[in-house]
């Protein structure tokens, strides 16, 4: 298991013109017909968030995937779109246009700033004479939570996903399923626009084992 801790940046114009990738803001680059959803509650397309791109390497059901984010308003729910022959979250209708509005006009990169690994953390703690397996777990576990922390002490909560990268969560564990996998995390206080995660709230994207449906939830204090 590991961390992948993430920053976003605004993107120079060159980055902004590769559209194919994970980012934040601008429009959705659509690997097939597109699927934008409605916000029932105004009977207008839901603003949209952002794409990640998760390989088939990586898990993507078979083949490449995008997963996409929608906010419903400011009411706190969110649709997910998931492509190719994936699916759109259940209740939400879509249209089939490939414009409409964002969160974000100015695209934003998500970043990787550290990669955490757990096994490599637990090869180079350093044994205590006397110390049993139990005692070495816990200063394990004590050891990762300091690897969380960013420089001024506070919980680093923002992630770019994949097969073996684990959540950080703010309430306790809430993974969807079995084998579902976490494609990203945003930490409402960083993100560059404004949501509604519950008031400093954390978001959890995930996709299926199958790679054919995304599920987006938010944890809050």
């Amino acid at each position: 298991m590991r961390y992948r801790f993430t920053s976003y940046h605004p993107a120079s114009d060159a980055e902004a013109a590769v559209e194919d990738g994970t980012r934040l803001g601008g429009r959705p680059h659509w690997l097939a017909e597109p699927q934008w959803p409605v916000d029932p509650y105004e009977d207008e397309l839901a603003a949209f968030m952002g794409q990640f791109r998760v390989s088939a390497a990586d898990g993507g059901g078979g083949g490449d995937r995008m997963v996409y984010l929608f906010a419903i308003g400011f009411s706190g729910e969110h649709a997910t779109v998931v492509q190719p022959d994936g699916r759109v979250t259940e209740s939400f209708e879509t249209r089939a246009t490939a414009t409409g509005p964002t969160e974000l006009d100015r695209v934003h990169l998500l970043r990787v700033e550290e990669e955490v690994d757990f096994s490599r953390v637990e090869r180079e703690l350093e044994p205590v004479e006397g110390e049993d397996a139990e005692d070495r777990q816990w200063r394990l576990a004590e050891l990762l939570g300091e690897r969380r922390k960013d420089a001024t002490g506070g919980i680093r909560m923002n992630q770019l996903g994949g097969p073996d990268v684990a959540p950080v969560w703010l309430q306790g564990d809430g993974r969807p399923g079995e084998g579902w996998q976490l494609v990203a995390q945003f930490d409402s206080r960083q993100l560059p626009f404004e949501v509604n995660f519950g008031g400093d709230g954390v978001g959890y994207l995930f996709l299926s084992p199958d790679g054919e449906s995304a599920e987006f939830f938010f944890q809050s204090c």
